[in-house]
């Protein structure tokens, strides 16, 4: 019940709020004045008992009417019942009026309610329309007293009454009229201000949505440049320390995919000819496939790679657009975009770095711009890591020459010396070492690497690119620490510098033999020359070479056709 009487409260809803707050207050209107005539029915039928049938029909038209009025008024018709339950009011009051005591009758003040609930009809217009109609009514009934049609119960209305009374009508009718005009307007005025600002919050909001995008975009502009800066760096260190190229190119593919995003980047290089590009690096599972095949392009016929490397310049190939191109790669079955450029070294093209996404129409100027700065990188540390082991090579070549040149000096040199050594013993003295080699010494030798013999002996090898010139055998006392792996290190750290410095010593020897060979060539050459008679010359040649080479005798022969030259010269040795 309580729930029943709770709905009966709850108004309709309409579109405008001005209308939902009207159609609010004839609901509680109509169900105040259904409220009344039920109970002025039950009232009245009891104290009338002569004109029960009358008050009874009258109040059950009066409720049926309302209850109709309330169900329409919930179909959206509000003006409509506006107008019937001021039609229903002012007929009931007029009703009461000619019934009972006329204009002195009580009854007569409702019109001023019938003129408030008009108010509500038409924006305030209704006012107006009701309050003409009851002043009519009012004024009919004041005539029809006078005339004697209308014989009222109680005595006539005086001349002052009819003035105040039509007065307080007309001013109730205005009064209603201003006061529902001006509040319609003000609740007008409200809602548009309602509505201005609420397309005031939507424009600021998209100010601010458009304005956080903004952001966002240069936010998402300026972290993808930093990570494409960044990836410029770790391309510029990994040249500036990565000089094999089977370990460079595979890095820098995996770089460029993982800060550009891109699911595939190849790096192809030219051959020898130049005649096809050949993929050396690729970070994609596809790449990878390309890669043991052995994948290779046409140098300007085959694809755009081939374009690129053949026209020296950049071409960028997507599946949408005017210029859409069908990639059928099955290795790479999901490219929608791809672009090549040429490396190129001193105008020359060297090969070309190919990236590829799954995005339609992925590269952006900035990418362009970046890549292009990527690959004159990649193409200098390309051709860097190419110089160097061109340079390694030939460094390698001179050291395995000089190596061999090393060896065989020493070798020479070990031949015209007969085996030798030193010892120095516990009190500091250097003593002429024996020619027996201990089984680790010939072992150390042979191997070329430390042998401990035991715990208080060590062996360590004199090796002077990889030839081994002897070892030196370290003993330590009876009862001392064995020996330690840092003493261990020690002593082949002073080995190695020991053998830096008897290489020293023999170049320095072969440096003064070859400068004292050359000095001596100069004097003879000189003492030679400071004769100009040709039998003077042939002696001094003679007898310096005999003195210069140690010689027992000398002898030069000239051949001619008349005679032989004949000088010879010879001492006789102690």
């Amino acid at each position: 019940m309580l729930t029943w009487i709770k709905q009966l409260f709850i108004p309709p809803q309409y579109d405008s709020e001005v209308q939902t707050r009207t159609a609010s207050v004839i609901n509680i209107i109509i169900i105040l004045i259904f409220t009344t005539t039920v109970v002025g029915t039950a009232i009245v039928l009891p104290a009338e008992p002569d004109e029960w049938v009358f008050n009874l029909v009258f109040g059950v038209i009066i409720a049926f009417a309302l209850l109709g009025m309330r169900r329409v008024l919930f179909r959206g018709r509000l003006q409509l019942v506006i107008m019937v339950v001021v039609l229903i009011l002012w007929a009931g009051i007029t009703v009461l009026l000619i019934l009972g005591g006329g204009t002195r009758d009580p009854s007569l003040t409702a019109f001023f309610l019938v003129i408030a609930i008009a108010s509500l009809f038409k924006d305030g217009r209704g006012a107006i329309i009701f309050g003409t109609l009851c002043l009519l009514t009012t004024i009919g009934l004041i005539i029809a007293e006078m005339v004697g049609i209308h014989s009222p119960t109680k005595d006539p209305i005086g001349i002052v009454d009819i003035v105040t009374l039509t007065t307080t009508i007309v001013l109730t009718a205005m009064l209603s009229y201003n006061a529902v005009r001006g509040m319609n307007q003000g609740l007008r005025s409200s809602k548009e201000n309602e509505l201005a600002q609420i397309e005031a919050n939507r424009q600021l909001q998209e100010i601010r949505e458009s304005l956080e995008e903004r952001v966002a975009n240069r936010t998402y502009d300026l972290e993808r440049r930093a990570v494409q800066l960044q990836a410029a760096a770790e391309i510029g260190h990994a040249a500036a320390t990565i000089r094999d190229l089977d370990e460079l190119l595979p890095q820098v593919a995996h770089l460029i995919s993982e800060r550009f995003g891109f699911y595939h980047v190849g790096i192809f290089l030219l051959d020898d000819m130049g005649e096809y590009a050949i993929l050396r690096a690729a970070n994609s599972e596809g790449g990878q496939h390309m890669l043991a095949r052995e994948h290779r392009l046409k140098v300007g016929e085959v694809g755009i790679v081939g374009y690129a490397t053949g026209n020296r310049e950049p071409r960028i190939a997507l599946d949408v657009g005017k210029d859409a191109v069908f990639f059928d790669n099955p290795d790479l079955p999901i490219t929608r975009s791809e672009m090549a450029i040429p490396l190129m070294v001193g105008g020359e093209v060297i090969g070309a770095l190919d990236v590829q996404s799954r995005r339609e129409a992925a590269f952006s100027n900035e990418d362009i711009t970046m890549l292009q700065v990527l690959s004159d990188q990649v193409a200098v540390a390309i051709e860097n890591a190419r110089l160097f082991s061109e340079h390694e090579a030939i460094l390698d070549s001179v050291r395995r020459a000089y190596g061999e040149v090393s060896q065989a000096s020493w070798g020479e040199y070990l031949r015209k010396q007969s085996e030798f050594g030193f010892i120095s013993t516990r009190n500091l003295e250097i003593i002429p070492a024996t020619k027996d080699w201990t089984p680790d010494m010939i072992a150390a030798s042979q191997r070329g690497e430390i042998i401990r013999a035991n715990d208080h002996c060590i062996i360590v090898p004199i090796v002077l690119r990889d030839q081994v010139l002897g070892v030196v055998r370290l003993q330590k006392l009876e009862g001392a620490r064995p020996w330690s792996e840092d003493e261990i290190n020690l002593m082949d750290t002073i080995i190695d510098q020991l053998e830096v410095a008897l290489e020293s010593a023999r170049l320095y020897k072969d440096t003064q033999q070859r400068a004292q060979r050359e000095r001596m060539v100069t004097e003879i050459t000189t003492k030679i020359r400071s004769s100009t008679d040709t039998q003077t010359m042939l002696q001094t040649a003679v007898s310096e070479l005999r003195e210069a080479l140690k010689a027992q005798r000398a002898q030069m022969v000239i051949q001619s056709e008349s005679k032989n030259i004949k000088i010879e010269e010879k001492i006789q040795r102690d």
